[in-house]
């Protein structure tokens, strides 16, 4: 495993508790350019944008905020900014008349709409859940329910601002605590919630769009909530009965992968020294274990192949991979295939396409967020895991990692991209408990695979060329290393 050194990087400065769901990157402004929007549990809400370490835009007295949401939860074509509360209001922010570049005065932040919502909201999303084309908002309850809401226009427009109420559409209540949730395509497209349960086990939660006949009158108080027809499937993987059922799991969504493989050695001979393979079965079938000896380094890569079952983990969901080869059970036959990434604070970071598990990744520190980017640059994301002492672990797709230590403990996390310079910039957040926020946007990689001095001078044209000069084939290995022998340490072998 490799180790990267990050250097330049943006501090914020924020006091108090972070939620660690309650730190956000997102463009809450429409200019193309994503911000870093964070509250804490003293009720201050505050927006960064670009450079400035001091806040543009900060918020007051709104009770403990634990989770923020940037999306079009209006169906309008704007971002607005949504943030819920322990004790269950929920703010809606619009910044269509207030752009937040054209100053760099800290103002005070009005919600344009509040409302009750039950308690103990944990985690939030805005998307499409059900495939009818329309934002909703998903909230994930500390006391083992999921609900979803549709924003409903009453038809009048009060200050050239949407008037109308968050509606209940579905609920679910679920055995175990929850730990987070993610969008997720399914293989014949449509999208679908998966919820995080201990042990690494997750539900697959999927809803049918609200046609005309189930529309009601959002102001009818007494009109109970709408249940349209959804279905729900528990999914346990047999190999998280090995670990402890009570671990935590979280899930993260969206991650995009290029072609798959089920682990970076094609074969046990393939293997170097320091790894052997141990082979095993299980419920779903024969699992290779790919282990990486104690003296090689701190952290254990096991890849399973050709089964449905892993471990417990941390989920991190749709994960997309590029156009798959004709006929592999990866693109179930719509070209683009989907995934997820499961983490959990046992340590275990693992892999899985359609339900197979790819890859498993143990490491020795408490994994408690996880997050996508593309840090190469090549249209793939990374898997990104952190852990409560700041280790943080780049995984692309076919288990090459590499790894990065913040010097302190962390509070909260989040991966993505924030406009910097004109530029949307992919960067780590950490937050601390020194009251200050990290931003790391000097991150690109590239590339995460260990690659030799020979496979960097083959793609060089000139390299070529000087070769020819030399009568030396590209081909013959035994002159090549004889030549860059004699390059690097002035004389030959």
């Amino acid at each position: 495993m490799r180790v990267v050194s990050f250097v330049n990087h943006l501090e914020f400065e924020f006091e108090g508790n972070i939620n660690k769901n309650a730190i956000c990157l997102g463009d809450v402004d429409n200019d193309a350019q994503n911000e870093l929007v964070v509250g804490n549990e003293n009720g201050l809400l505050a927006i960064f944008k670009g450079e400035n370490p001091k806040p543009v835009r900060v918020g007051n007295d709104l009770g403990m905020i634990s989770a923020i949401a940037v999306g079009d939860l209006f169906n309008s074509g704007r971002n607005v900014l949504v943030v819920v509360t322990g004790c269950g209001y929920c703010y809606i922010y619009d910044f269509e008349d207030d752009h937040l570049g054209e100053t760099p005065e800290k103002k005070v932040l009005q919600p344009i709409h509040a409302q009750r919502i039950p308690a103990n909201v944990k985690v939030m999303l805005i998307g499409d859940v059900n495939g009818d084309g329309f934002s909703e908002m998903v909230v994930a309850l500390t006391d083992r329910v999921v609900r979803t809401y549709r924003w409903v226009n009453c038809g009048d427009v009060i200050g050239g601002k949407p008037y109308g109420k968050l509606i209940g559409l579905n609920k679910w209540e679920l055995a175990d605590q929850i730990g987070s949730i993610t969008f997720n395509n399914c293989p014949d497209g449509t999208p679908s919630l998966l919820v995080a349960q201990p042990g690494g086990t997750y539900f697959t939660l999927r809803v049918q769009p609200v046609g005309q006949d189930n529309e009601i009158d959002p102001f009818d108080e007494n009109m109970p909530e709408l249940l349209t027809k959804m279905s729900l499937d528990y999914e346990p993987l047999a190999s998280a009965r090995l670990r402890n059922p009570n671990i935590h799991t979280e899930i993260c969504g969206n991650i995009r992968l290029g072609k798959m493989r089920p682990s970076s050695y094609g074969s046990e001979g393939d293997m170097p020294d320091h790894v052997k393979a141990v082979r095993s079965n299980s419920d779903g079938g024969e699992v290779t274990t790919y282990e990486i000896s104690s003296n090689f380094g701190s952290s254990q890569a096991r890849s399973s192949t050709d089964t449905d079952e892993g471990s417990a983990y941390e989920i991190c969901c749709n994960i997309r991979s590029g156009r798959a080869e004709s006929g592999s059970d990866a693109d179930g036959g719509a070209g683009e295939a989907f995934g997820y990434a499961l983490a959990t604070l046992d340590g275990t970071l693992t892999l899985l396409n359609n339900g197979k598990i790819q890859w498993n990744l143990q490491v020795d520190h408490q994994l408690f967020a996880v997050c996508k980017l593309d840090v190469t640059g090549n249209g793939r994301d990374e898997v990104i895991a952190c852990a409560w002492d700041g280790n943080t672990y780049i995984v692309c797709h076919n288990t090459d990692c590499v790894r990065y230590t913040f010097p302190e403990p962390v509070n909260a996390f989040v991966a993505g991209h924030y406009g910097l310079n004109g530029k949307q910039v992919p960067c780590l957040v950490y937050a601390t408990f020194n009251n200050r926020i990290y931003l790391y946007h000097d991150i690109t990689l590239p590339h995460i695979v260990t690659k030799t001095i020979a496979e960097v001078l083959k793609k060089e044209p000139k390299y070529h060329q000087l070769l020819e000069k030399l009568n030396i084939s590209a081909q013959d290995t035994a002159k090549l290393k004889e030549l860059n022998h004699f390059l690097l340490y002035g004389r030959l072998q």
